[in-house]
C-alpha cells in the first residue's frame, strides 16, 4: 500500500492550564518551553509538510494550544497552503472572541476533552479545579459562531461505567463526533490503572450498539483501539465503519498518520516516544520515508506474538503505541487484545478497500460553486467524495455536479453506505442547501 501522511496531530506546546493524569507528552503550567520550535520554524514545517502530501489533516494540539501566542498565525498560514486544519483543546480558555480568531484561521473543527459526568470527577482527572464547568462553557461558545466540535473521552476504570451516559450527553450537547480513547501507557499514562482486557472487549462490544443507536446523528468512534476493527467484523463483516481506516485498515501509526512534538521530533504516533529524526536535523520528507523507526513500524508481516499470526492481522495489527509502553517493543503484540488467533479459520482476512488517498479527478461537469465546495475537502478524501458523488449524478440522470446534487448525493450515497467519508465532510457537504 502507498504510505501517506494523512494525518498529522501536531503538539505545539508542553505548556497547559491543566494538570492531566494520563498525559503523554508531560504537559502542564510548569512545562519547560526552551526547545519548542518557533513560529518560523513552525511556518517551515508546514511547507515541509505540504511537500509531503498537501490537503491532509493537521491536529494543532498541545498541551494547550491556545496558550501558544502564534497558534492562530500557524493555523491560518495551514489552512492557506490547502491544510484541514482542526485544534484539539480542552477548551477552558475558549471565550466567544477566541472562537471568532478560530473561525478566522481557518479552523474547521473544534475536539473538546470531557472525562465524566462528574465535575469532581473530570476535575481530579484534570488537576484543576473548574476545568470541567469552563469546558462545557468552551462547547456553548463554539456552537454560539457555528464552529463543529466533538466531544473525546479517555476511558480508565474511574469513567467506565459512565460511557453510555457520555455518549448520550454528547449528542444532546450537540457534538458531532463522540471520539472514545482507550489509554496508552506512555507519559504520565504509564503510573495510572486502566481498564482490564476483559472491559476493553466488553466497552469495545457496547460501542457497536451505540454507534448504530446513533447512526446518521452523531459519529461514534473507538481511538487507540484498532481491535475495533475486528470486533466491527464480527458483528458485520460489511459494516461501514470497516472503510473507514486506511488501506491496510489496521493501527495507522507510521502508515498514515503522523506525530510532531514541540521540539520537532517526529513518531509515527504521538502516544509513541520513539522518534524517527527531528525536523532541525532533516526534513519531513526524509523522516516519513527513510528513517529507520516508519521503515520498521510499517513492516506488519513483522509483528510479534499472537498478533503475527492473528487473521486480523492486516486488518487491526494491534496498537504499536500500547505494545511499546507494555513491552518496550514497538513490533510485540498488543497485550490488551483477549483474541486467540485461529478462531475464525486461520487465514488472513483482507480488510475493505482503500478508501483514502482516492485520486481526485472529475469525468462529468462540475459548476464554479460545486467545485469550490469540494476544494475544502481534505485531499485524503477528495477523490473518494468526487467518485461517489459524480457516481449518484449518474445513477439519477445529473449530467452536471451543482451544490444541490453534492447535498442529495451525500445525504442518500455519502451520508450513508460510504461512512468511510469523515463526519467533517458530510458536514461541509450538507451545507448545500435543496435550493443551491
Amino acid at each position: 500500500m502507498e504510505f501517506r501522511s494523512h494525518v498529522i496531530s501536531w503538539n505545539l506546546t508542553r505548556k497547559c492550564n491543566e494538570h492531566c493524569e494520563h498525559c503523554y507528552i508531560h504537559a502542564g503550567p510548569l512545562a519547560l518551553l526552551d526547545d519548542e520550535l518557533s513560529t518560523a520554524e513552525c511556518l517551515g514545517v508546514v511547507d515541509q509538510l505540504a511537500e509531503v502530501n498537501p490537503g491532509a489533516l493537521v491536529i494543532l494540539t498541545g498541551g494547550e494550544p491556545l496558550l501558544r501566542p502564534d497558534v492562530f498565525e500557524i493555523a491560518r498560514y495551514a489552512a492557506d497552503a490547502g491544510f484541514m486544519v482542526v485544534m484539539g483543546t480542552n477548551g477552558v480558555l475558549i471565550r466567544p472572541h477566541v472562537a471568532d480568531k478560530m473561525v478566522a484561521a481557518g479552523i474547521q473543527g473544534v475536539a473538546i476533552s470531557i472525562d465524566s459526568l462528574r465535575p469532581e470527577q473530570h476535575d481530579a482527572f484534570r488537576g484543576y479545579n473548574g476545568a470541567w464547568a469552563n469546558s462545557v462553557r468552551g462547547m456553548e461558545v463554539l456552537g454560539g459562531v457555528g464552529l463543529p466540535y466533538l466531544i473525546q473521552t479517555t476511558v480508565v476504570e474511574q469513567n467506565y461505567a459512565e460511557v453510555p451516559d457520555l455518549v448520550a450527553w454528547s449528542y444532546e450537547r450537540g457534538a458531532k463526533v463522540f471520539n472514545l480513547y482507550f489509554l496508552v501507557p506512555t507519559g504520565r499514562g504509564a503510573f495510572m490503572s486502566t481498564i482490564s482486557p476483559a472491559h476493553y472487549e466488553a466497552l469495545m462490544q457496547g460501542l457497536v450498539a451505540l454507534g448504530t443507536a446513533y447512526r446518521g446523528k452523531m459519529l461514534i468512534n473507538a481511538k487507540c483501539a484498532p481491535h475495533y476493527q475486528r470486533v466491527l467484523w464480527e458483528h458485520d463483516p460489511a459494516h461501514p465503519l470497516l472503510k473507514t481506516f486506511v488501506g491496510a485498515g489496521a493501527c495507522p501509526a507510521g502508515m498514515q498518520y503522523v506525530g510532531i512534538r514541540p521540539n520537532g521530533d517526529v513518531t509515527p504516533c504521538p502516544y509513541l516516544p520513539v522518534f524517527g529524526g527531528n525536523l532541525r536535523e532533516h526534513s519531513f520528507a526524509e523522516i516519513w520515508n527513510d528513517s529507520d523507526v516508519f521503515r520498521q513500524i510499517r513492516r506488519r508481516d513483522s509483528l510479534g506474538g499472537k498478533c503475527g499470526p492473528c487473521e486480523f492481522s492486516q486488518m487491526c495489527s494491534g496498537c504499536r503505541a500500547r505494545a511499546y509502553g507494555l513491552t518496550g517493543d514497538v513490533m510485540a503484540e498488543d497485550p490488551w487484545c483477549v483474541y486467540e488467533p485461529g478462531r475464525h479459520g486461520g487465514a488472513v482476512i483482507a480488510p475493505p478497500r482503500e478508501t483514502y488517498g482516492l485520486a481526485a479527478g472529475f469525468t462529468l461537469a462540475w459548476t464554479d460553486a460545486a467545485i469550490e465546495r469540494v476544494n475544502f475537502v481534505p485531499g485524503f478524501v477528495r477523490g473518494k467524495v468526487i467518485a461517489g458523488t459524480e457516481a449518484w449524478a449518474r445513477e439519477h440522470g445529473h449530467a452536471t455536479v451543482t451544490p444541490h446534487v453534492m447535498h442529495r448525493a451525500r445525504e442518500e450515497r455519502l451520508g450513508g453506505r460510504v461512512a468511510g467519508v469523515p463526519a467533517f465532510v458530510r458536514r461541509l457537504m450538507a451545507g448545500a442547501s435543496e435550493t443551491d
